[in-house]
């Protein structure tokens, strides 16, 4: 059996919320059409030709990537050029696209935990404050017998969460009143009568980055042909992500022996260094991919050491000077740990497609 392309767009996006990605990031659906029906899935961390080869070859129909294959301004899309023969070819052959970035970098679940997580670390916390979500009331008018299936259908899809509580809402009653007219085809009434309804005012919280799918999922479980529902943004602060997370280890390490864990927990076959051997590891900070300066300073405040993948040389500079201590394990090594994950909790999720890694995706760099 095959699933619709925009069934594994709304789960993907349950996972990383488009909201979450950085402003001048390109995430979503890059390539392809909504209505697709797929079969074969490959995941990967970057749309090389090889890749799509691959694809070709093992007829595949979407491919997941963590770096977009379309990052910044695309004038042509030609054969002579290396990025061009690679769309080229992903269209020519109906491959859609979709990729899952900086969302996918800071979210629940995301790159920078399984990071800290294969790293054998605890007690995770932000490295730094990146953004705060946003809150919404959702109001929705319930005739009664449909009361529980549409506040659990709205739950289900992110609803009703305040801290450490799941489920809350509010709910009174009233008369709602509505004359359905040519054309309408109503669940409750007669055309042209003036209908007055029991009906239930359901009130819950919503995050921003899962509003869409709570609406989504409250107009299907509704009765109603027009569902009457309000939004109404709140002036208050949902949940902090962040930068990055900071972690403890189960036994404390000397950098030396630190060294020889990231570099057998990764599959990098070297790391560049920047601090002293000898000292002692217990608290570390995690940054996947390219790490971002800005961060040095709660480095420093909360955490023996760093690792990352892509440290600047100016940057290293100044974290030697400022007496850090980093690891940088490489681009490719800190991020290519989603895909194996990205292929279980999809497999999982649909257990009628065929979901896999691609085989021929390797570090660029080549180590003398």
């Amino acid at each position: 059996m095959c699933v619709r392309l925009l069934e594994i767009i709304k789960y993907l996006e349950q996972i990383a919320p488009k909201s979450l990605a950085e402003d001048y990031d390109n995430v979503g659906l890059i390539i392809g059409r909504k209505k697709k029906d797929i079969k074969r899935v490959m995941v990967c961390l970057d749309v090389t030709l090889k890749v799509v080869n691959e694809a070709v070859e093992k007829d595949v129909d979407l491919i997941i990537s963590h770096h977009p294959i379309i990052f910044k301004g695309l004038k042509r899309i030609i054969e002579d050029d290396v990025k061009g023969r690679i769309i080229y070819k992903l269209i020519k052959n109906d491959i859609a696209v979709y990729s899952a970035h900086t969302n996918l970098d800071v979210a629940d679940g995301g790159v920078n935990e399984h990071l800290a997580k294969i790293l054998g670390l605890s007690d995770l916390q932000n490295l730094k404050k990146h953004r705060v979500s946003k809150l919404y009331k959702v109001v929705v008018f319930v005739p009664e017998e449909s009361i529980d299936k549409v506040r659990n259908a709205m739950s289900r899809a992110g609803a009703g969460w305040i801290g450490n509580y799941s489920d809350c809402s509010f709910m009174t009653r009233g008369t709602g009143t509505f004359r359905p007219l040519e054309g309408t085809n109503p669940y409750i009434g007669s055309k042209g009568k003036l209908e007055y309804v029991d009906e239930i005012k359901l009130e819950t919280i919503v995050p921003q980055e899962k509003l869409h799918r709570v609406i989504d999922e409250m107009i299907k479980s509704h009765p109603y042909e027009e569902v009457a529902y309000d939004i109404y943004p709140l002036n208050m602060d949902g949940k902090e992500y962040g930068l990055g997370k900071v972690g403890v280890l189960k036994n404390p390490e000397t950098l030396d022996n630190f060294i020889s864990i990231v570099k057998e927990k990764l599959n990098a076959k070297s790391v560049r260094v920047i601090g002293s051997i000898d000292k002692k590891i217990e608290k570390v900070a995690v940054f996947c991919g390219s790490f971002d300066e800005s961060c040095n300073r709660d480095v420093i405040s909360k955490a023996d050491i760093l690792v990352t993948g892509d440290v600047k040389y100016h940057n290293a500079v100044d974290m030697a000077e400022m007496g850090m201590c980093v690891i940088d394990a490489g681009h490719f090594n800190t991020e290519r740990i989603i895909v194996p994950k990205l292929v279980n909790i999809l497999s999982e999720q649909f257990k009628n497609l065929s979901v896999f890694s691609n085989s021929v995706e390797e570090e660029p760099f080549i180590t003398y």
